[in-house]
Parts: structure tokens; sequence; C-alpha cells
């Protein structure tokens, strides 16, 4: 029994530190009227869909996506930005968009800009704010 919960405490360890974290913001509330749920629930939905590449990939910096919704609700013309040499991750976050098309509503020609953040630091859950390099007190330099 001690080795079990052994191994699966280290297990959770390992898989802590491996988990890519995906911020996704808008400039302005582009997609509100336009996804079933509105823009939160197209921030997190896209968020769980690139988690998962984001990990194969170890994805790591600022991506910029744009695409064009269509009048019949179907996402066209994506771009991802900065483009990279290996196409394979850009085929996966179009792929990784495409699944939410389902939940876009018709009616509407719309162009929408995304900034998408992968990193690997973990985000505070309680509200605490993470160590920062700040000033030297006063009356003390910076070097020794």
């Amino acid at each position: 029994m001690k080795k079990l919960f052994s191994f699966l405490a280290i297990g959770f360890f390992i898989l802590s530190f491996s988990q890519t974290y995906v911020n996704v913001s808008l400039d302005k509330n582009q997609v509100e009227i336009l996804y079933k749920g509105g823009q939160k629930k197209f921030e997190t939905d896209l968020s769980d869909n690139l988690r998962y590449t984001g990990n194969v990939f170890q994805a790591n910096g600022d991506f910029r996506l744009s695409f064009d919704v269509n009048d019949k609700g179907e996402i066209a013309n994506v771009k991802l930005l900065p483009e990279l040499y290996d196409k394979t991750f850009e085929r996966e976050v179009k792929r990784d968009l495409k699944r939410m098309e389902k939940h876009l509503a018709g009616n509407h020609n719309q162009e929408v800009s995304v900034n998408l953040s992968f990193g690997r630091d973990i985000p505070p859950s309680d509200a605490r704010v993470a160590f920062q390099a700040r000033e030297p007190f006063a009356g003390q330099t910076g070097s020794r």
C-alpha cells in the first residue's frame, strides 16, 4: 500500500510541473454575441482546447490568432502570428479552433483577433501575488 501511495504521489508531482497554461485575451467584446455563452465562455473553451496542443509542442510565448467568421458561422482565413518554420503547430491550433465552430452563431461577418500566451508558470489560484524583483532598500546600492 505504501508503494502504491508513493508511486501516485510521485506521478502527481511530475504531472503538476508538465502543464502548459494558456491565457486567452481579446481586445474588446468581439465574440460576445457571436459565441454561444459569450466572451468568457469563448476564452475558457479556447484555452481548454489549446492546453493539450501547448503541452505536446512545449509552446512558450505570445502569439496572435486572427480569423474570420462568415454568415454561416464558419471559421475561415485563420492566421497565427508570428509565423513559424514548422507549420505543424499552426495546423494543430487551427484544428483546435475549428472544434469551436459549432458554437458560433451565423448571420455575422466578423473578423476576430485573439492574443494567446503559452507558459509553464502556475497561475496563482488564491489571489496571492508572486514574488517580483524590486528596487533596493533606501541607502543600499545594487553592487556588493
